[in-house]
C-alpha cells in the first residue's frame, strides 16, 4: 500500500480485494465453495476492513479483522447460491450457477456450509460479533420472507394508481437484502478496532447508507439499460409470494411501471438519481463526522459512495 496520506479509494479497493481472495485461498480448500467464491467484487469486505482501518484498527488486530472480512464474503457468496435457487436464475458472474453444476440439494447444502465457516468465524471473535451475524441473517431472511400480500399493490399499479407504495416497499427490501449486509460489514471492521460501541453503531449507518447507493445504482443500470423493468417488481413477489400469475405475466409484458409513473407525473429514472444522490450524502456527512478518527482512511469513506456507485453508472454514461 502506499504511503499514508497518497491512496485513494480505487487503490485501497484492489489491495482489500487481493487481501481477501488470499485469504480465501489460504484458509477454503472445498472446490465447490471456492467455485461460488470465485468472482464478485469483494465490496463488502473491503468496505469491513476500510472500516477497521478508519477507526484506528492496529497492525496487532488486523489479522482478525481479515478473518472476519472473509467471514462476511463466505455468507453473501452463500446468499447469492440461495438467491439463485430461489429465482431459478441459471448463470451467476458469467458462469453456470452452482445449482445448475451440482444439483439442487448438494448446492443448498454447500450454501449452508459456507453459512457455518461464516458463523463460526464471527463466534471465534466473541459474542458481539456473533449476535451481529445472527442478527443480520435475520433481517436478510426477513427480506425473503415477510408474509404480507402483496396482490393489492400491484393491482394499484396495474391500474396505475399510488406507485409509491410499491417504491417504498422495494426500498425496504432493499434496506434488509443488501444495506444490512454493508452495515454490518462496517460495524465488524469497527468492533474488530476495538472502538467504542457509539463509533461501532456509528459506522454501521454509515454502512447502511452505502449499501442502499449500490442497490439502487445498481438497479438503475439495469433500468437504463432495459434489462428487465419488471426486476424491481419481481424480487418482490418473489418475498412476498402471493401474487397471482396473471399479474405476473402483465409484469413480463414490460413498461407498465414506467407508465404508471408518468400517469401520476413522476419520473422513475429522475426518482432514482435523487435517491442515490440522497444515500451518497448521508454517507459522506457520517464520514466526516469528528466521532471518526482523523487518518487517511476517514478521507477513503469521503470518497467511496461516489466511487461505489459511479463505477456502475459509467457503463451507462451516467455520473451521480
Amino acid at each position: 500500500m502506499r504511503e499514508e496520506g497518497q491512496m485513494t479509494f480505487p487503490e485501497f479497493f484492489q489491495w482489500a480485494q487481493d487481501e481477501v481472495r488470499r485469504a480465501i485461498e489460504n484458509h477454503i480448500s472445498d472446490e465447490d465453495m471456492l467455485y461460488a467464491l470465485q468472482g464478485g467484487k469483494k465490496l463488502r469486505p473491503a468496505m469491513l476492513l476500510l472500516s477497521f482501518k478508519a477507526c484506528g484498527g492496529d497492525d496487532e488486530r488486523y489479522s482478525k479483522a481479515l478473518e472476519s472480512a472473509m467471514g462476511i464474503e463466505l455468507a453473501h457468496s452463500a446468499s447469492l447460491i440461495h438467491d439463485d435457487i430461489m429465482d431459478k436464475d441459471v448463470e451467476r458472474r458469467g458462469r453456470p450457477a452452482l445449482h445448475v453444476l451440482k444439483g439442487l440439494g448438494p448446492a443448498i447444502l454447500i450454501g449452508h456450509r459456507m453459512i457455518n465457516i461464516a458463523f463460526q468465524i464471527s463466534l471465534d471473535h466473541g459474542l458481539k460479533n456473533a449476535r451481529i451475524f445472527l442478527d443480520t441473517w435475520d433481517e436478510t431472511l426477513a427480506g425473503q420472507m415477510k408474509d404480507i400480500d402483496f396482490t393489492e399493490h400491484l393491482e394499484e399499479i396495474l391500474r396505475g394508481e399510488n406507485p409509491t407504495k410499491l417504491i417504498n416497499e422495494y426500498f425496504r427490501i432493499i434496506e434488509m437484502k443488501t444495506a444490512s449486509l454493508f452495515a454490518t460489514a462496517c460495524r465488524a471492521g469497527a468492533i474488530e478496532a476495538g472502538v467504542s460501541d457509539e463509533l461501532i453503531d456509528h459506522m454501521r449507518k454509515y454502512g447502511r447508507e452505502v449499501g442502499m447507493a449500490y442497490q439502487l445504482a445498481d438497479d438503475f443500470v439495469d433500468l437504463v439499460e432495459g434489462k428487465k423493468e419488471e426486476g424491481i417488481i419481481l424480487p418482490l413477489i418473489r418475498a412476498y409470494g402471493k401474487v397471482d400469475e396473471k399479474i405476473i405475466e402483465e409484469v413480463e409484458k414490460g413498461n407498465f411501471i414506467k407508465d404508471a409513473f408518468q400517469k401520476n407525473g413522476m419520473d422513475l429514472k429522475a426518482l432514482y438519481r435523487e435517491e442515490i444522490r440522497r444515500h451518497i450524502e448521508k454517507a459522506k456527512e457520517l464520514a466526516s463526522m469528528d466521532i471518526i478518527p482523523d487518518n487517511e482512511y476517514k478521507k477513503l469513506l469521503l470518497e467511496a459512495p461516489s466511487y461505489i456507485v459511479n463505477a456502475m453508472t459509467e457503463s451507462i454514461g451516467v455520473v451521480i
